[in-house]
């Protein structure tokens, strides 16, 4: 229970090679600047963390069906 995740910053969740669903936390300190996530990739929750002024997002990062298909 003592265990956090490991927050991630978007730039870094968008040159990750995802091939398989991976959930991480992202900080987002400018949240007016678009997150670069995949096209299926999905926020499962979010919230402000006032003691480090960034947002926290909790995101589900799935693997592109291209890369998929060029697996099997």
């Amino acid at each position: 229970m003592g265990e956090q995740a490991q927050a991630t910053q978007p730039a870094d969740i968008a040159e990750m090679d995802i091939t398989e669903p991976t959930v991480t936390w992202l900080e987002v300190s400018h949240p007016q600047q678009p997150i670069p996530i995949g096209e299926n990739d999905r926020v499962l929750n979010s919230h402000f963390n006032e003691q480090y002024d960034v947002w926290e997002v909790l995101l589900v990062a799935l693997p592109d069906e291209d890369e998929e298909e060029e697996d099997e």
